[in-house]
């Protein structure tokens, strides 16, 4: 019985649009459904297969009416759930969480609680060994669920920019009014494990998250409001740092905008560690160097994705454009400030994140 409530949540998060860890068979991946008992009692399993799949609100009322229990009882465990990041919404509706935050749930605070590593361990063999990461990064046929956003600094000037193409005006003009700075799971999962490579390079720094997800953090406490203006400068802050900027694959409705290392992302290390070249939209920009270039080789120390090498020939850098994704990230720190962005045309997010989730559900089920 307790195994079996299980099951139906699993069956229930299957529904979402990036589907749930699966074996090789199809079914629920063990490790998977240990992380739900891990983070849900049985009793709020009981109450939980009951609703609908991630994103579509149930109202108390309505889930009491389900299961046939008192309205109050009902409230009491759902609340408690929601309290501790296990459910989005506010008393009296609620929604089963989507995956950046169910898989993330620990993550999101910087102190080492009780199942914390063992939901880190279980992450590595559901997300990593099993490769459930292709879903999480978009879909089997190859639909990224991030994009790339440079920044304005590093474009060469006079390019052609399309709107919310460059992150301050996407941040300043097309982003939601509701920014939250929330601590970035990627990076506070390898140093909650003790293996977070990055550490002597850079902090463990927060993601933009937006719109009505940025009210669910901020109610639980998980992070901190900001202004547009500020999440611009933190953002320029971070990438002079070498971190690179990514959002969702659309111009408007984003949900996040992220400040990734090539180490810990679950999102850049689809190229930059595993198989999935897929991983993430690049930009419709590349790097250039101009004839000022002394080719002292700091722009390919910066690449993660070591789409920059120095050409003995002509002594300066070359890019190789299906690694590179227009980050802009190598051309910050350019002494001679000769290495800038140029257009280079491939790629089109969609016009709305709602968008890209229909696509991506309907690729993950043909």
């Amino acid at each position: 019985m307790t195994e079996s409530v299980y099951i139906n949540l699993w069956k229930k998060l299957y529904e979402q649009a990036q589907t749930a860890p699966t074996d090789a068979e199809g079914n629920p991946q063990p490790s998977f459904v240990k992380y739900l008992e891990l983070t849900y009692t049985p009793e709020e399993a009981e109450l939980l297969q009951h609703m609908d799949r991630p994103g579509r609100f149930i109202s108390t009322q309505d889930l009491a009416g389900i299961v046939d229990k008192p309205v109050e009882d009902v409230e009491a465990v759902l609340g408690r759930v929601h309290k501790r990041n296990g459910l989005l919404g506010m008393p009296g509706f609620y929604s089963l969480p989507p995956v950046l935050i169910l898989f993330n749930k620990n993550m999101f605070y910087p102190e080492i609680k009780d199942g914390d590593l063992e939901a880190a361990d279980l992450y590595q063999d559901y997300f990593i060994k099993d490769k459930f990461y292709k879903y999480y990064e978009g879909s089997m046929k190859g639909t990224p669920a991030m994009r790339t956003i440079p920044v304005e600094m590093s474009l060469e000037s006079q390019q052609k920019v399309l709107p919310a193409e460059e992150a301050h005006d996407f941040i300043m003009n097309h982003a939601p009014e509701e920014l939250t700075l929330v601590p970035c799971p990627c990076r506070t999962r390898t140093e909650k494990m003790g293996v977070r490579e990055c550490k002597d390079k850079f902090p463990v720094g927060t993601c933009i998250i937006m719109g009505p997800a940025a009210l669910h953090f901020e109610m639980l406490e998980l992070g901190k409001r900001v202004t547009r203006q500020e999440a611009v400068e933190y953002f320029d802050n971070m990438q002079e740092k070498g971190l690179v900027g990514l959002s969702d694959n659309a111009i408007s409705e984003n949900s996040i905008i992220c400040l990734c290392c090539g180490c810990c992302c679950s999102q850049l290390r689809g190229r930059t560690r595993w198989d999935n070249p897929d991983a993430v939209l690049p930009s419709n920009f590349i790097p250039v160097a101009g004839d000022d270039c002394i080719g002292c080789g700091l722009c390919t120390e910066r690449c993660m994705l070591e789409a920059l090498t120095l050409d003995p020939e002509i002594d300066r850098p070359v890019v190789d454009t299906d690694k590179c994704i227009g980050c802009g990230v190598c051309t910050l720190t350019c002494p001679q400030e000769t290495l800038a962005l140029q257009r280079y045309e491939r790629s089109t997010p969609f016009n709305t994140a709602r968008e890209m989730i229909k696509t991506i559900a309907l690729e993950n089920r043909e």
